[in-house]
């Protein structure tokens, strides 16, 4: 089986949100692997998994989680801003689609995100966070909002962070991923379709569990209902998508 960076995997694997993520000034080197329900129609079942190498390092106000890095401008006990980038997997290649329609649209492609993060943390509140990015290499030319709140609870080795979010998208961004436009549909027979702005609810649970000072292994899910703008595209094939992840990294 091909394991490769595709559409519908949850961007907690690839954002280093789950709770194995390193201390300040520790390394550490995991594997995760993940499987996701389909997000785009009639594309092979082999495409939704992936397997990667995962690493987390903390020093000072630089940090690298996962396929994500940043620099930490402000610095408090309870709040944190912080420049951000990091890759956006989402994707679509025509010819991984058994579909003859699907196979003449253009490909989507995954893409390089930069913005601004803030997080504010309790231990009464649990932590919030927001994210404004925007697409830096012009793949879409749109923004991508996302906020969420989660509490993490600790019961010895186990660590659980259960986490409920909503991700914003502009028309630009939806036009790229899920729109079809008229020279797509006069090749595939498919309706042309110009989707607007939307809001994405999802919950998410991250689980870790210390097996020794060293060694950790962790996983989690998360369920995304999608918005209207997006499940009406010709291109979407549910109107949710579950993502499943699991793995194990080794502190340094």
């Amino acid at each position: 089986m091909t394991y490769k960076i595709v559409s519908g995997v949850s961007l907690a694997l690839l954002l280093g949100t789950s709770l194995h993520s390193a201390q300040a000034d520790d390394f550490s080197l995991g594997l995760t692997a993940g499987w996701s329900s389909k997000l785009y129609k009639d594309v092979n079942p082999n495409k939704n998994s992936l397997i990667f190498p995962n690493i987390d390092y903390d020093a000072g106000r630089f940090w690298f989680h996962g396929l994500s890095a940043g620099f930490d401008i402000l610095q408090t006990p309870a709040d944190n801003i912080s420049l951000v980038g990091y890759y956006f997997p989402l994707s679509f290649k025509a010819s991984d689609s058994h579909s003859h329609a699907m196979r003449q649209l253009k490909n989507r492609r995954s893409t390089l995100m930069t913005g601004i993060r803030y997080e504010h943390e309790t231990l009464s509140m649990g932590k919030f966070e927001t994210t404004l990015a925007t697409d830096a290499l012009g793949t879409s030319n749109g923004f991508h909002w996302n906020n969420a709140w989660s509490y993490p609870v600790q019961m010895g080795s186990l660590g659980i962070e259960p986490a409920l979010g909503f991700n914003w998208n502009d028309r630009k961004f939806n036009k790229y991923y899920y729109g079809i436009s008229a020279d797509e549909a006069g090749r595939s027979g498919l309706r042309k379709y110009t989707p607007g702005e939307s809001v994405t609810p999802y919950a998410e649970i991250n689980l870790n569990y210390t097996l020794t000072e060293k060694w950790n292994i962790y996983g989690g899910a998360r369920y995304t209902l999608l918005p209207d703008d997006v499940k009406k595209s010709p291109m979407i094939e549910k109107d949710s998508l579950l993502s499943l992840w699991t793995g194990v990294a080794y502190t340094f």
